[in-house]
């Protein structure tokens, strides 16, 4: 349970407040010391260095990666504008369907 701090001094409160502040960095800092060390010691007992296990899961990465999707939608006014279909509709397309186009007249 919280202790009741509400009949302590503004000068109690700020200390409090100042010492509240040096602990919260100093368990964070141990919380990075704990996480690093827990790092390293599963980086020894595969026999490679931290390093080197980042390149690894980077290189893995970047084989893995998914290819990019062809376009669906292709502007009429400008040919290089094009839309996947996925994610938020391009300007270009948003300022045609607000003038009344329909999202099928772009299909490629």
């Amino acid at each position: 349970m919280m202790p009741d701090i509400s009949n302590l001094s503004v000068e109690e409160l700020k200390r409090l407040q100042l010492e509240a502040e040096a602990l919260i960095a100093s368990k964070k800092d141990q919380a990075i010391e704990d996480a690093y060390n827990q790092i390293t010691q599963i980086a020894e007992n595969v026999g490679l260095s931290v390093d080197q296990i980042m390149e690894f899961g980077l290189s893995k990465r970047k084989k893995g990666s998914r290819k990019a999707v062809e376009p669906r939608y292709r502007s009429k006014a400008n040919e290089a504008d094009t839309w996947t279909g996925r994610g938020k509709q391009p300007r270009w397309l948003v300022a045609e369907l607000e003038k009344g186009a329909k999202l099928e007249d772009f299909l490629i």
